[in-house]
């Protein structure tokens, strides 16, 4: 997948994240935001891109746990 596709999709699901007219809707965007986070980290660490370890704390706060819960 396209980087700046990731980053696109990561941005949208924060601002759907901050828009939620509730906390289970809140939740079910940041956890997208998580996975699509661990996908760039992933990606910028298949590169050796110093730029990976930003995006660390979304892989593990949001990406490994967030599969589970997103049909949520």
């Amino acid at each position: 997948m396209d980087l700046n596709q990731l980053y696109t999709e990561h941005q949208i699901a924060l601002m759907r994240a901050d828009g939620a007219a509730c906390g289970p809707a809140r939740h079910k965007h940041l956890l997208a935001a998580g996975i699509i986070g661990g996908q760039i980290f992933d990606l910028l660490s298949s590169k050796n891109a110093a730029a990976s370890i930003g995006w660390l704390p979304w892989s593990k706060q949001f990406g490994r746990t967030a599969d589970m819960c997103v049909s949520a």
